[in-house]
Order: C-alpha cells, then structure tokens, then sequence
C-alpha cells in the first residue's frame, strides 16, 4: 500500500471571522481560489473521493477538514467525518478538524461525539484556533466578539469527551495560540489556563495539547523576522518550554522550515533542541 503523506479536504472556503493575521478572509471577500466564488463542497463530490480512496491501494498520514475557510461552517462537516471514519479509517492515521468552534454547538459535539464512539480505536483530532484568553484580546486577534461563544463550546466539548464509557478515548484536543502583537502579553497566562482545565476531572482524557505557533507572515522577509523575533522573546520572558503531563502537552514551533528563504543569513533555528527554550539572547552582547 503506498504512503501519499497529508490528505487535506475543504469543507468550505468560508469563515465568519476576520483575523489581522489572515489576508485571506479580509473583507468577506466572494473569492478565495481564482475566480470561483465561495461556496460549500458538495456531499456527493465528498463521497466520491472517499470511494475513490476506499478503492485504491493508497493510505495517508492524516485527513485534515481545513484549509482557508471554518470547516464548522458546513452543515454537514460531521456527516462527512462520519463516512470517512465508516470506509476509510484503516486508511489514515488519523482524523483532524481545525476550527474556530463558534459554531460547535452542544448539539453538533454530541453529533461529532456519536460518530467518534462508532470507531473509537481511530484518532480523531479537534484543533480549536483560540489565540486569546480573554474577550478584549480574543476581539483584536479575531476580529469580532465570540470570545464567550467559543469558551462555552470548548469546555462542553470536555464535558462530552470526558462522558464517554470506553475503555480507551481517541478524541483528541489541541488548544491552539498563534504568538502575534496582538496576544503576546498573553502566551503564559494561556498556557496555564488549559494546563489547569485539563487537570480537571475527567477534561484531561484523551490526548490533548497546547500549540504554541509561529506567525507565518504572507510577505516574509523583515516582517517575517520580526514576526520571529517577537515569538523567542516571548517564549524566554514567559519561561515556557516544552512538557508533557498526563493530561496535557505543551509543543513549540521550534523552527519554520522556509527560514533560510525569508532571511539567508539566519543561522538555523532560534530554540534549543535539546531543552526546548528560547536561546540566549545575544544581541546586546558586546555592545
């Protein structure tokens, strides 16, 4: 069976935020991908490539429902993650929907949970795009105000999860920061937070981590650098580094695999790989 890496599906092209950091999706614009116009992909058109993979000698990394658009957007998300899990779970090694959460309602969880609980031995990965831990810095990065919406829906996700009577839970989480201007001061406080909740009852079954991520500036070059900049300083100011815990794990972007293209003299990548924490900060050093 031959290995064709990371299989990435768009529900939809659509999303109901407006985030600084992504050009994509400023200004509600009517197109995204050339000339056609937003829109939703058609279950029919899904099922069909998940036929087409049940058919083939073909298997996969991972499934991803997201690209430049809210896959939650699309009525019929978990349906689609249904069939894929019903024909083609052997196929991949897991299953990832990355998404805002504003519209993962407590009815749509327990549609995600009822799917999930028919195949629980495959993992499924819900990444929820966050970047805030309060509603006056949720509202900068993201653009409009959702902060309690998205809080709400986080946390009955976990009550949902941690509900589940199976031996072994599959039902994965990852709580996810972009580091930018906007919620730096933020990053430990973030950290803390979903260390805590986790530790919480049963909200730690499962895998769960907390991303850390870089900005990745469309421009790159000086912004880019800057971008980086503020990442490692952040990192050594907040002291955070990389752990894991029962409940949880911490992961760090340790390096971006373009950087040499952004800036030719950067010498590699500004974490230390064997402790996980910021390097030095050299630059007043022999001034």
């Amino acid at each position: 069976m031959r290995n064709c890496g990371v299989l990435q599906i768009e529900p939809t092209d659509f999303c109901n935020l407006t985030c600084p950091m992504c050009h994509p999706q400023q200004g509600f614009r009517p197109t995204l991908h050339g000339d056609l116009l937003k829109g939703y992909m058609d279950t029919s058109l899904f099922r069909k490539i998940i036929d087409g993979i049940e058919a083939s000698n073909v298997c996969f990394d991972h499934l991803i429902f997201q690209w430049l658009g809210d896959p939650s957007l699309h009525p019929e998300l978990f349906d689609m993650l249904g069939y894929a899990l019903d024909h083609v779970g052997d196929r991949f090694g897991y299953f990832r929907i990355d998404t805002n959460a504003i519209l993962l309602t407590p009815d749509r969880i327990e549609q995600l949970v009822q799917h999930y609980a028919r195949h629980p031995l495959i993992p499924v990965l819900i990444v929820f795009s966050l970047d805030a831990i309060t509603p006056e810095t949720y509202k900068i990065v993201k653009g409009r105000d959702y902060f309690d919406v998205v809080m709400d829906n986080v946390q009955h996700f976990l009550k949902a999860r941690g509900e589940l009577d199976l031996p072994s839970i599959n039902l994965n989480a990852e709580f996810q920061f972009v580091l930018q201007k906007g919620n730096a001061h933020e990053a430990g406080r973030f950290v803390e937070h979903w260390d805590r909740v986790c530790s919480e009852g049963r909200n730690g079954v499962g895998y769960n981590d907390i991303m850390v991520k870089r900005l990745s500036v469309g421009t790159g070059g000086a912004k880019q650098q800057e971008a980086d900049r503020l990442y490692t300083d952040t990192l050594r100011a907040a002291g955070l580094s990389p752990f894991s815990k029962e409940h949880i794990h911490l992961k760090l972007w340790a390096e971006r695999a373009w950087q040499e293209h952004d800036d030719p003299a950067a010498q590699g990548t500004d974490i230390d790989a064997e402790t996980g924490m910021a390097k030095p900060d050299l630059r007043s050093e022999g001034a």
